[in-house]
C-alpha cells in the first residue's frame, strides 16, 4: 500500500477514525447531515485503511513466509542437485572402473587365448618335428638294414660263386685229366 511504517499507518488510521467519529457526532448534534456523512465517510475510510493495512501486513507476512519457503526449497533443491551430481560422478567412476576392468579382462583373455594358441602351434610343431625325426631314423634304420642285407646277399653270392668256381675248376681239372687219360 504505502511505504510508511505500520505504526505510522496505525496512528493515522486511529486519528482519522477518531476525527471521523467526532465529525459524525458533531454533525448529529448540530443537525448537519453533511458533516455527519463526512464523519461516517472518514470512519469508513479509516476502517478501509485499517483493513488494507491488515491485509498488507498479512500479505507481507505471507510473502516473507513464501520467501522463506522458497529459500528452503532452493537450499533443498541445491542439496539434491549436489547429491545427484555426486551420485552421477560416483556412478560414472564405477562405470569407468567397470569398463577398464572389462577391458583388462578382455585383454587378459586375448593374451591367454594367444598363449594357448601358441602352445598348440608349438606342440604341433614339436610333434611334426618328432615324427619327422622318427621317420628319418626309421628310414636310416631301413636303409642300414637293406645295406646289411645287401652285404649279406653279396657275401652269400660271393661264397656261392667261389664254391661254383671251385667246383668248375675241379670239373675242368677232372675233364683235363680225363681227356689226358683217353687216347
Amino acid at each position: 500500500m504505502s511505504d510508511a511504517r505500520p505504526s505510522d499507518e496505525a496512528r493515522k488510521g486511529l486519528l482519522s477514525s477518531v476525527s471521523g467519529k467526532a465529525k459524525e457526532v458533531a454533525g448529529a448534534a448540530l443537525g448537519n447531515d453533511s458533516l455527519a456523512a463526512e464523519g461516517q465517510l472518514q470512519q469508513a475510510e479509516a476502517a478501509a485503511r485499517k483493513d488494507a493495512s491488515a491485509k498488507e501486513a498479512v500479505a507481507q507476512a505471507g510473502a516473507q513466509e513464501a520467501a522463506e519457503v522458497i529459500s528452503r526449497e532452493q537450499a533443498a533443491a541445491g542439496s539434491q542437485i549436489r547429491d545427484v551430481e555426486a551420485a552421477t560422478q560416483t556412478r560414472e567412476e564405477q562405470v569407468t572402473r567397470a569398463a577398464q576392468a572389462q577391458k583388462a579382462a578382455v585383454a587378459a583373455d586375448a593374451a591367454r587365448d594367444a598363449a594357448t594358441e601358441q602352445a598348440v602351434v608349438d606342440a604341433r610343431t614339436a610333434a611334426t618335428i618328432q615324427r619327422t625325426e622318427t621317420d628319418e631314423r626309421l628310414a636310416q634304420a631301413q636303409a642300414h638294414h637293406r645295406e646289411v642285407e645287401a652285404q649279406r646277399e653279396h657275401t652269400e653270392q660271393r661264397s656261392e660263386a667261389e664254391v661254383l668256381e671251385d667246383a668248375a675248376a675241379q670239373a675242368r681239372a677232372e675233364a683235363e685229366r680225363l681227356a689226358a687219360e683217353t687216347p
